[in-house]
C-alpha cells in the first residue's frame, strides 16, 4: 500500500483509459492476474476503492520493475473521476492483491488459449509478457473478442508483443464474425484430446460460456471472475460466490481471481 506518481492517463477512446503510475514499492511484487485498489477520492465520494487488474509493469516483469499500467473503463463515478487524473498527481494503490494466474502443464504439441473479452484483455496481456520472459514458454494463443473492430482494446498490444492472436467481433467488422467462444471452439478442434488448456477472463456471459465449454470438452480450464470486490482483502466477504454443491462460498478476493471450472458452480 502506499502512493504511487501518475506518469500517463490516455484516452484510448470508446470510454477506455490506460493508466500508468510510478510505482517502484509495488510494481516488482505484481504477477499476472493479481490486481490493485485504487483510491479515487481523497474525501469520502466515492468512499471505496476501484479494484482493477494489472495490464502490464515496466520495463519488464519481476525485480527490475519500477511501474504499473492499469486499464480502465469509463462506467461509473469512480472510474468518471480516475479520468480527470493527471500525469504528475500522486495516486493510492493498495496491492498487490489476489492469486497469480496457473501455469497450466501442456505437452509440447498442445496449445494453451488465453481468451479475453472487454476489461478482461488485461491480466492476459502482463500474462503474456511473463510468459515471454521464460527460457521454454508453453505454446499459447490469445482470442479476443468484442461487439465491434473498434472495442477491440489491446490488440495492438498483444500483436507488438509477436503473441498469436486472432480476433472475433459480433458485427464481423474484424476477424471472425460471432462471438468468442464460437472462436474458441474452433481452435480447440484441431488440437489432440488431453493437449490443451485455457484461461479466460470478460464479461459474465463469455465467462459461463466458457465454463460450459471447458467442462463440456474435459479440458483444464480457469476462469478469472470481474466481481465487485470492495475491500480486497477477504474481509468484508462482498465477493464471495458458491461452491458448485452450493455448501459454502468463496472470497474472490484472496481465493481467486482465477479459479478452475470445476470449482465454479454451473451459475457464478
Amino acid at each position: 500500500m502506499g502512493e504511487a506518481t501518475i506518469t500517463r492517463n490516455d484516452d484510448l477512446g470508446e470510454g477506455w483509459f490506460l493508466l500508468e503510475a510510478h510505482a517502484p514499492a509495488l510494481a516488482p511484487r505484481v504477477r499476472a492476474g493479481q490486481f490493485v485498489q485504487v483510491r479515487v477520492s481523497d474525501g469520502d465520494d466515492p468512499l471505496i476503492r476501484r479494484p482493477f487488474s494489472v495490464s502490464d509493469v515496466l520495463p519488464q516483469p519481476g525485480v527490475t520493475a519500477e511501474s504499473v499500467r492499469i486499464l480502465y473503463q469509463v462506467v461509473g463515478p469512480g472510474t468518471r473521476r480516475m479520468q480527470r487524473f493527471a500525469v504528475g498527481e500522486p495516486i493510492d494503490l493498495l496491492g498487490p492483491l489476489g492469486k497469480p494466474l496457473p501455469r497450466p502443464e501442456i505437452p509440447k504439441d498442445g496449445l494453451l488459449l488465453l481468451v479475453g473479452g472487454g476489461i478482461g484483455v488485461a491480466p492476459l496481456h502482463l500474462y503474456c509478457r511473463e510468459l515471454a520472459f521464460e527460457t521454454d514458454p508453453p505454446p499459447h494463443r490469445v482470442l479476443l473478442g468484442a461487439r465491434r473492430r473498434s472495442l477491440l482494446v489491446g490488440w495492438e498490444a498483444f500483436q507488438e508483443l509477436g503473441v498469436d492472436t486472432a480476433v472475433s467481433t459480433d458485427d464481423g467488422s474484424a476477424g471472425h464474425s460471432g462471438n468468442v467462444v464460437d472462436l474458441a471452439r474452433s481452435h480447440l478442434d484441431p488440437v489432440r484430446e488431453g493437449a490443451a488448456a485455457g484461461i479466460g477472463c470478460g464479461p459474465h456471459g463469455m465467462n459461463l460460456a466458457l465454463r460450459d465449454l471447458a467442462v463440456e470438452r474435459e479440458i483444464p480450464f480457469w476462469i478469472s471472475l470481474e466481481n465487485y470486490m470492495p475491500c480486497g482483502f477477504g474481509a468484508c466477504f462482498g465477493c464471495v460466490i458458491p461452491t458448485p454443491d452450493g455448501t459454502r462460498y468463496r472470497r474472490v478476493c484472496v481465493e481467486g481471481p482465477a479459479f478452475p471450472v470445476l470449482e465454479l458452480p454451473a451459475q457464478f
